[in-house]
């Protein structure tokens, strides 16, 4: 296969002043894409943060064509309008901005649980639905949204938790919307050197992701899904190190109890607890249809 090119396609990637934004934004312009480079970053003296428009420069020194935009991600329409003025269309949305925040459960500060959850999720739906109509008028697309290893849970972590478990759902959701407009939706696990992991207390982990984990690593699988040629959709993938691979969510066959009381369940944990012969349901109702397959009372349901 020769070189993957995006050439007259417009990219929008959040997050894009450092770390796996930067990386993105950087490849796919190496690759033809024009990009929006959006960051909403601030200094502790307030002002804007050079880092951002020092990746639209290097771009521009390139040869490329990329333009900064310094919307908050939750002003969605305002980040797309940036890439329709200036460049007329939009092709690939990376929704790769987020914060972590939020402390433990019962001391950790209200503000930053909302502002954790906003960022990461609602800002990624935002994007998300304003470049939809545009990506749905061109008969393509592709979305990519950014969770994290986080999903798997962390203590003290339970709003970045939550907000990145909550991208495969939606993940799986927009898949299913984008299907019949040629709009294709991936998300992505990764595990990179960033500004964020380098803010982790030094020690075995923040050494191995600084010298085996690029953010080029992550950018490399990412810019392969929103090449028009990949027909993947609808899949969540833990990225990072030079490996991708597939992350699932599946279920058990269960047990089913003959009366509904609490004792019943006594005998039958460790068979509700058994992962032997794992499901992995496509959709919500093939998830039912999975649940009374292994109910034979239920078992021809329809």
């Amino acid at each position: 296969m020769g070189e993957l090119r995006y050439n007259g396609q417009v990219a929008v990637v959040t997050g894009a002043g450092g770390g796996l934004g930067r990386a993105h934004a950087l490849l796919l312009a190496s690759r033809g894409a024009s990009v929006v480079v959006n960051d909403l970053s601030f200094e502790i003296t307030g002002a804007r943060d050079a880092a951002p428009h020092q990746v639209v420069a290097e771009i521009v020194a390139a040869g490329g064509q990329a333009v900064y935009d310094g919307n908050d991600v939750l002003d969605g329409d305002a980040i797309i309008r940036t890439a329709i003025d200036t460049f007329g269309r939009v092709d690939i949305v990376i929704n790769n901005a987020g914060v972590a925040g939020g402390g433990p459960i019962d001391t950790g500060d209200e503000k930053e649980w909302d502002r954790t959850i906003a960022t990461t999720l609602h800002g990624s739906i935002a994007v998300t639905r304003a470049a939809w109509p545009h990506m749905r008028g061109n008969g393509s697309g592709a979305v990519v949204l950014t969770a994290s290893p986080a999903m798997w849970g962390s203590p003290g972590s339970g709003a970045y938790c939550a907000a990145k478990a909550s991208i495969f759902g939606l993940n799986r959701s927009l898949a299913m919307e984008g299907a019949p407009h040629k709009i294709r939706v991936n998300s992505i696990m990764p595990s990179a050197w960033t500004r964020l992991t380098s803010l982790l207390p030094a020690g075995k982990l923040t050494g191995l992701l600084q010298n085996h984990y690029p953010p080029e690593a992550v950018a490399s699988f990412v810019a392969y899904l929103c090449h028009r040629d990949c027909a993947v959709t609808g899949e969540m993938f833990s990225v990072g190190g030079g490996r991708a691979a597939r992350v699932v969510l599946g279920e058990a066959k269960g047990a089913t109890v003959d009366s509904y009381l609490p004792d019943s369940w006594v005998a039958k944990i460790d068979t509700v607890m058994n992962t032997d012969g794992l499901g992995f349901p496509a959709s919500m109702l093939a998830e039912v249809d999975w649940q009374t397959e292994n109910m034979p009372h239920v078992r021809d349901w329809k």
